[in-house]
């Protein structure tokens, strides 16, 4: 890929803590370096892609080790944010149990104004997921970068990511299924699970959940299946049969292939069914 290119990732980054025993009885954490937008960046750059964070950070040790390791990683962390004020998010996780601490943290509360004016360029890519479209700043933060992406002609994608559990609403599932799939028509590039498919509109059928994703500005649509991986335009149809890749990897493949063959938005429609088995 060029590296006049960059995939913008934004979100949450967070400091994740794994014990062996339930949170209530665990003695010790390992730490790990969590959040969809780290997550996400990390997979672009081991791809070979220029990956940059669109993040904000507490300026806290916690979020200094997150931004070592981000840029260990190959990670631009040239445009994240740092709170004086704020922590940095943490999630502790055993056996299934998760358990955040993020409400009143560094990462919900990047603002729509700490972006940078001017920061995408023709060419550039912007991808994000789902948990930092919880009831936030973060959120509007997500659309004011959709519009900035969009009016520069930058690729938008949108990988979900759905976990439910980090949705900190009295509404349960609702919230998540609402402003996921209010978001969903607003990016070029949809890429979704099965399970997804299901959460979202009730059924695993592709040609049923089609129908409500091909809309808006969506103009390329990636599922992937227990069977292979499909990609799916308005007119054509590739298939891999047997590939299986989890979602951020297979984000960072697809857009570090579209970018390095200079697509657009302009372009996505016209892509045939070879030019779409070439992405993947």
């Amino acid at each position: 890929m060029s590296p006049k290119h960059t995939i913008y990732c934004l979100g949450e980054v967070l400091l994740a803590l794994d014990a062996d025993a339930p949170l209530a009885h665990a003695e010790s954490f390992r730490p790990r370096l969590g959040g969809d937008a780290a997550v996400l960046a990390q997979a672009c750059a081991a791809q070979g892609g220029r990956a940059s964070l669109l993040a904000q950070l507490g300026e806290d040790p916690f979020g200094q080790r997150a931004a070592s390791t981000l840029a260990a990683a190959g990670v631009d962390t040239a445009h994240m944010r740092f709170s004086r004020t704020l922590p940095t998010a943490l999630l502790f996780e055993a056996g299934g149990e998760a358990l955040s601490y993020r409400g009143r943290t560094a990462g919900l509360q990047f603002a729509p104004e700490q972006l940078e004016p001017g920061l995408f360029q023709p060419g550039d890519a912007l991808l994000f997921a789902s948990s930092g479209l919880c009831d936030s700043p973060l959120r509007y933060t997500h659309l004011a970068a959709l519009t900035a992406a969009r009016d520069a002609g930058a690729l938008t994608c949108f990988a979900p990511c759905l976990e439910p559990a980090l949705w900190p609403q009295p509404e349960g599932e609702a919230a998540p299924r609402e402003v996921t799939r209010q978001l969903l028509p607003r990016a070029d590039i949809a890429l979704l699970t099965t399970e997804e498919l299901e959460f979202l509109f009730g059924t695993a059928e592709m040609r049923v959940a089609l129908f409500p994703l091909l809309r808006g500005h969506t103009q390329l649509v990636l599922l992937a299946r227990a069977e292979g991986i499909h990609a799916f335009t308005r007119t054509n149809h590739a298939f891999w049969p047997g590939l299986s890749l989890p979602a951020p990897r297979l984000a960072a493949k697809a857009l570090c292939c579209l970018l390095q063959k200079n697509s657009t938005p302009e372009k996505l429609p016209r892509l045939t069914t070879r030019q779409l088995q070439t992405i993947l």
